[in-house]
């Protein structure tokens, strides 16, 4: 499931987990794509842990958790 969230320039992001590479649970990341500006390329940030670890913080009540997770992501390529 994702999470919705608006960050500090008051765009609207969507955060999701997924799995590690070949669709393991070894290193997941955190996915952000901008609903508010879709020219923007997604980004993401590896987390320590499985899936269910990244799931658990997207999930966490506490926004600026995620908005300092996309302060740190990367764009995608």
């Amino acid at each position: 499931m994702s999470q919705t969230f608006t960050d500090e320039n008051l765009l609207t992001w969507e955060a999701f987990a997924s799995g590690g590479r070949f669709g393991l649970s070894i290193r997941p990341k955190v996915i952000f794509h901008c609903l508010s500006d879709p020219s923007l390329r997604a980004r993401f940030v590896e987390v320590q842990g499985d899936e269910a670890d990244a799931e658990e913080m997207i999930h966490d009540p506490q926004v600026d958790r995620l908005r300092a997770l996309l302060r740190d992501s990367k764009e995608l390529e």
